[in-house]
Parts: structure tokens; sequence; C-alpha cells
């Protein structure tokens, strides 16, 4: 019987690796610097990085020197912030637009305190005559 549940066990281990081996699989679709540098110059151009949809999204924001290509430094740089970004949202449970949008309507939301103002008067009053 201790066996049997081993055996369940390690089975149940490999399905869980499995899955998370193939979850993360979706980022071999996204080619590295490397890839993309075609004339092994260092520097990437819009051109050679057309197959990589957010990195021309974001290039502005990537180029940091403003010379219309992106250094190995410049890239690396863009990359860890995006991956810093997806693993917070993993950690989290919710992407961030979720959560600027709970904490916009959080914002939004009256005041509990206002719309029950009659009940808290009446406490206060009720308060200051017992003392």
């Amino acid at each position: 019987m201790m066996f049997a549940k081993s055996v369940l066990a390690a089975a149940a281990m490999a399905l869980a690796c499995g899955a998370a081996f193939a979850a993360d699989n979706d980022n071999k679709a996204h080619k590295g610097f490397n890839d993309m540098d075609k004339n092994a110059d260092g520097k990437l151009t819009r051109a050679e990085a057309k197959g990589n949809k957010e990195l021309l999204s974001r290039w502005k924001e990537a180029d940091s020197n403003n010379d219309g290509v992106l250094t190995r430094a410049e890239y690396l740089k863009l990359m860890a912030k995006i991956d810093a970004n997806k693993v917070k949202e993993k950690v989290s449970g919710a992407p961030a637009a979720v959560k600027k949008e709970t904490a916009e309507a959080k914002r939004r939301a009256p005041d509990a305190n206002a719309s029950t103002g009659a009940s808290a008067d009446a406490k206060t009053n009720a308060d200051a005559k017992t003392k």
C-alpha cells in the first residue's frame, strides 16, 4: 500500500512539473537579443526586432539614449522590467490593470461613514449625553 501511494505521489508530481513546464514554454516563441541581431553588430534596429511585437510597442521606453537602436544593455533593462512585472502579476494573482481598476473603484466609492452620517451624529449625541 505504501508503494502504491509513493507511485501515485510521484505521478502527481510529474504531472504538476509537466504542466508548469508547458505553461512556461510560451517564452520560447520570443527570440532573444542574439537571435534578432542578424548582422551581429551588438545593436537591434526596428527591422531586426520586427518579430517581437512587445519590444516594438515599448521601443521608445527601451531606447534610453534615443539613437534609434537598442544596445544589449537597453534590451536587457527592458526585458528585466517586463519579467519583473510578469512575476509580480503571477505572485499577486491579478494583473496590474485589474489591481489599478480595483483601486480606482475603491477611490471613487462613497465613504461609508458619509452615507451613514445621520446615525453617526446620533451616536455622537448619545455619547455626549452619557458624559
